[in-house]
């Protein structure tokens, strides 16, 4: 499955959103800490491109102007760089030990009486992210924490 550059930034952006920052999920899945990671370089690293460009510029003057658009640039665009990752792991179809843990999680909810909308097959991270998500808000802390 093809997509652009914008519609797999914008869609690990949602993504990023829609993933539940639980501790617990930290040793199961890489997620919480990319989007962490993408979350305080999306704060901090275009205000430090401009200060490190203008720094450099002071320093070294017009000469070396191209080397510091180009590092101003690549600094700016590391956040870019994880929601991309973000937007791909987003539309990657899960492995089969994770799916039929989803599989089983989705079980237990139907069976609590949780309205759950029907999936597409296979399975992918962005659907996993919404099952969790709606087990954080609707399942008992025990419940979840037999799951994990």
């Amino acid at each position: 499955m093809q997509y652009s550059l914008y519609a797999t930034v914008r869609a690990g952006r949602e993504y990023s959103k829609q993933w539940p920052a639980k501790p617990e999920l930290n040793g199961l899945f890489i997620e919480n800490k990319v989007i962490l990671l993408t979350s305080i370089t999306g704060r901090l690293l275009p205000a430090l491109a401009l200060a490190a460009g203008v720094v450099q510029y002071s320093y070294l003057g017009d000469a070396y102007l191209p080397q510091i658009v180009t590092m101003m640039l690549f600094l700016a665009s590391v956040p870019l760089q994880g929601w991309y990752w973000l937007g791909i792991r987003a539309a990657t179809p899960l492995p089969p030990a994770v799916a039929n843990w989803g599989q089983q999680i989705r079980q237990k909810m139907q069976q609590q009486g949780i309205e759950l909308a029907p999936l597409k097959q296979p399975w992918r991270y962005k659907d996993l992210a919404l099952l969790l998500q709606k087990a954080y808000q609707q399942l008992d802390r025990s419940f979840i924490g037999q799951w994990l």
